[in-house]
């Protein structure tokens, strides 16, 4: 009986890399995964936070943001000044982490203001 034994442990020895590799797949298939946006943090109530600090940034005004992981996109009063513009990029890049080429700024519709 203990030939047996030493047999397929000396099989297993010669498979256990292929065996190493398997298990560590198989528990990073089952590690738990959060849900996306609030992994982001991109939540209606960040957005909401963020909308009310840039409307209080000198030249701003009003202001709608919508967040995603690829970018944002801001709508705002005073976007036709430059100052107004950097600032705002700014702001959503220090607060996101995204870089200053996946935030875009746009002027808002005087009627909607």
């Amino acid at each position: 009986m203990g030939g047996k034994w030493s047999a397929l442990a000396e099989r297993a020895g010669q498979w256990k890399y292929v065996l190493l590799v398997a298990a560590v797949g198989l528990a990073l298939l089952l590690w738990p995964v959060s849900d996306r946006s609030a992994a982001s943090g991109h939540t209606g109530e960040e957005e909401a936070r963020l909308e009310a600090l840039l409307s209080r940034m000198e030249g701003v005004g009003q202001v709608r943001l919508l967040l995603s992981d690829n970018g944002a996109a801001v709508v705002c009063q005073g976007a036709d000044a430059g100052s107004v513009r950097l600032a705002v990029t700014e702001a959503v890049r220090c607060y996101t982490g995204l870089g200053a080429d996946r935030i875009e700024i746009f002027k808002m519709n005087e009627s909607e203001g």
